[in-house]
């Protein structure tokens, strides 16, 4: 109950800019607030540092040349790039290898598989009945996508999550990971800095 009013009140407090700047908006439709373009300008400039770590967070890169422009999102980061040119089509990144783009979960849920796979080894082996975890806080930056990976692999019973936040490999998470050892462990862990748990 408290993780989906975490997940909740996170959503929420990234949706306040956008509801704040959609009701002047509509205010300044009907008439009950004059907005002019002095206003509307200090009004998105009050609202760029909740919105900006949004997108930023969604595109890597944004290149304009003559030949069109060229977006890559890390949505797109371990399929391919966004090209815009009369449209908008996916090509297919031809640099990764066939393995690493049929993984079965998202680039969120590798993430986090490769940094439990890569601590749990080091630190109890392949073998252990002990599991090593962890978890990304509330207020981090990367939060939501942490969020995001972490429900494809508790729905599928591959990481238990305990009430503190931290997840753990389960033995169906184990069994995975070393079916999927070579494609874990090519880019070895994400995550990498951590603070002790309290």
């Amino acid at each position: 109950m408290r993780k989906n009013f975490l997940i909740f009140l996170n959503i929420g407090l990234k949706l306040v800019p956008f509801l704040f700047l959609g009701s002047i908006a509509l205010l300044h439709i009907w008439g009950v607030v004059k907005v002019d373009t002095y206003g509307l300008a200090l009004l998105i400039l009050a609202c760029l540092p909740a919105i900006l770590p949004i997108i930023a967070r969604s595109i890597k890169t944004f290149k304009i040349s003559k030949d069109g422009m060229e977006v890559a999102t890390t949505v797109a980061d371990f399929e391919g790039k966004i090209i815009s040119k009369d449209g908008i089509r996916a090509v297919a990144a031809n640099s990764r290898d066939s393995e690493e783009t049929t993984f079965p979960y998202p680039v969120t849920s590798r993430r986090i598989l490769a940094t439990l796979w890569f601590y749990q080894k080091e630190e109890f082996g392949e073998n252990s009945l002990k599991r090593w975890g962890f978890g990304v806080g509330l207020g981090a930056s990367d939060y939501s996508e942490f969020q995001s990976g972490i429900t494809h692999l508790t729905q599928d019973k591959l990481v238990h999550v305990d009430q503190r936040g931290i997840c753990y490999l389960t033995n169906e998470g184990m069994d995975f990971c070393r079916e999927n050892k070579v494609s874990l462990e090519a880019q070895g862990p994400f995550y990498k800095h951590f603070a002790p748990a309290g």
